[in-house]
């Protein structure tokens, strides 16, 4: 029995490491404890940065001693030394937790508010050493950027590194994602580009189908396409001119074509500016170079609103990917990303029975990808709205008829800023919001029956309705306090299952008829 090795059982081990475990809290709460005993003396000397760098480099996410170590460097002036100290502490934080937004966050703080003389380009390099690391840690991408710029790194070469971190793995969506960034910031708009990154990321795509990394970037390069017009119509009600647009207007673009008129924003999309005496003989948008991008005549509604300004070349490019992905669905006809890209560039490029095909992929979508069937819903409903306007844009805009259309959200209501009777009665819009009716200055009779609605929050304030249907929902509460925002209403129309709703109404505003059919 002599000079063996006494085998501690399975309690003894236990026990002896909680008191280890206790003895190392017992000295965190201690050292802590210290810190913010110092913090409280208004300690700001060299002692008191080293008092904390135990903890931080155990635990680097402690936000507060991180602010007490930057009150202590802008009471101190440091020494180049000492800057250096601190570089160094924030890179072994990070070697403890590479993701630590706390020491990224101090490391950058402390270069550009302390560091008389900071190396950037040392930086630059330090980012890439934690990405080839790590290609996913998004919180050095994001420093990465601060970097890039502060040393004024051509963005051909960031491009360059991007490149090299995608080709080692498709799957780095921090990677693509400031990809986007650099040509965004560039201004890269140009068509050779697009062009260029529509054929990389289709490579990166159909190599690994099920990775939704690359699809999401070649989702953003078809929604970086510009429609070919932007005026939908101008119109006039009264002394107020009204221009309505089919997007936003960039904040260096001008209105022209009324003199000196001011133009003032209903909303993005909408603009007006009031005038005694309009004489309009065209409305222009001009671009930061003075040129002409549209112009529209007063109440000229312009056609191909949705249609996007393809060049034949970026076209053929378009078409060719999407005859690959029906190649592709018809191997993997469950690919649930390719398939949403599919409906995308369908509804992009607009070919022969492109808006059936959307709604049956579309329902396709529904069933293979169940999380994110509200999305799908409502893309349905954005696809439908614009099908809709497309096809009835040269008709009477007064009535405005989208019963039944199973709608889920409200699109483009700004273009019915002028339409007077609009039924959106059986569609489901428990979910929408309902200020978004906002749009709709001029309508005198709105349907919203069986909408499925609870609720009348946010119901906007509409001047001119007079008559409301709001049939077969389930609204119970107070939220009908709403509709006293709407001066000329006249009329509500309710059913026998709503008499509750009769008495709450009565009770808001007595004036009001209330009609149960």
């Amino acid at each position: 029995m002599h000079n063996r090795l006494k085998v501690r059982t399975t309690e003894a081990q236990k026990a002896a490491a909680d008191r280890e475990k206790e003895k190392k809290l017992q000295l965190y709460r201690n050292t802590i404890n210290d810190v913010f005993e110092r913090r409280s003396r208004k300690e700001y000397d060299v002692l008191a940065l080293k008092s904390s760098e135990g903890l931080l480099r155990s635990n680097p996410d402690i936000v507060t001693i991180w602010n007490y170590r930057k009150e202590i460097l802008l009471k101190l002036k440091p020494s180049e030394e000492i800057i250096n100290d601190e570089l160094y502490l924030t890179e072994k934080c990070l070697q403890v937790n590479p993701k630590s937004y706390s020491a990224w966050y101090h490391r950058n703080w402390l270069l550009d508010n302390v560091d008389p003389s900071p190396d950037w380009n040392k930086e630059l390099q330090l980012c890439t050493k934690y990405l080839k690391l790590d290609e996913r840690n998004f919180h050095c991408w994001d420093y990465r950027q601060i970097v890039a710029s502060k040393c004024q790194e051509p963005i051909e070469n960031e491009l360059k590194f991007t490149m090299e971190m995608i080709e080692s793995n498709f799957s780095n969506y921090s990677a693509w994602h400031y990809r986007s960034k650099l040509f965004s910031a560039a201004g890269k708009d140009e068509e050779c580009t697009k062009i260029s990154e529509l054929s990389l990321v289709e490579s990166a795509a159909f190599t690994d189908p099920s990775d939704q990394s690359a699809w999401i970037y070649q989702r953003w390069l078809i929604g970086k396409l510009e429609p070919i017009k932007i005026i939908y119509k101008v119109s006039q009600i009264k002394n107020t001119v009204y221009l309505i647009l089919n997007r936003n207007l960039p904040n260096n673009y001008k209105i022209i074509g009324l003199g000196e008129t001011i133009w003032e924003q209903f909303d993005s999309k909408v603009w007006y500016t009031k005038l005694d005496n309009v004489n309009i003989n065209k409305i222009q948008i001009i671009d930061e170079f003075n040129q002409v991008i549209d112009d529209a005549s007063l109440d000229n509604v312009q056609k191909d609103i949705f249609n996007l300004n393809i060049s034949e070349q970026l076209q053929l490019v378009l078409n060719g990917q999407l005859d690959s992905l029906h190649q592709l669905l018809e191997l993997e006809p469950e690919s649930k990303w390719a398939l949403l890209t599919y409906v995308l560039l369908l509804y992009t490029l607009k070919p022969k029975s492109y808006f059936e095909n959307c709604l049956k992929n579309i329902k396709l979508l529904k069933e293979l990808d169940t999380k994110r069937k509200n999305y799908y819903h409502d893309l349905e409903s954005r696809y439908k709205i614009e099908y809709w306007i497309a096809n009835n844009n040269n008709k009477n805009m007064d009535d405005i008829n989208l019963k039944g259309y199973g709608l889920t959200a409200f699109y483009h209501m700004h273009m019915f800023l002028f339409s007077i009777n609009i039924d959106l009665s059986d569609n489901d819009l428990s979910h929408s919001n309902l200020n978004h009716l906002k749009y709709l200055i001029m309508c005198k009779k709105l349907s919203l029956r069986n909408c499925k609605l609870a609720n009348l929050n946010n119901f906007p304030a509409l001047n001119n309705l007079e008559s409301l249907d709001l049939r077969d929902n389930q609204i119970q509460d107070i939220s009908c306090t709403e509709l006293t925002k709407c001066k000329s209403l006249k009329t509500i129309i309710i059913d026998n299952k709503q008499i509750a709703l009769d008495k709450i109404l009565q009770g808001i505003n007595q004036s009001i008829n209330i009609k149960i059919m």
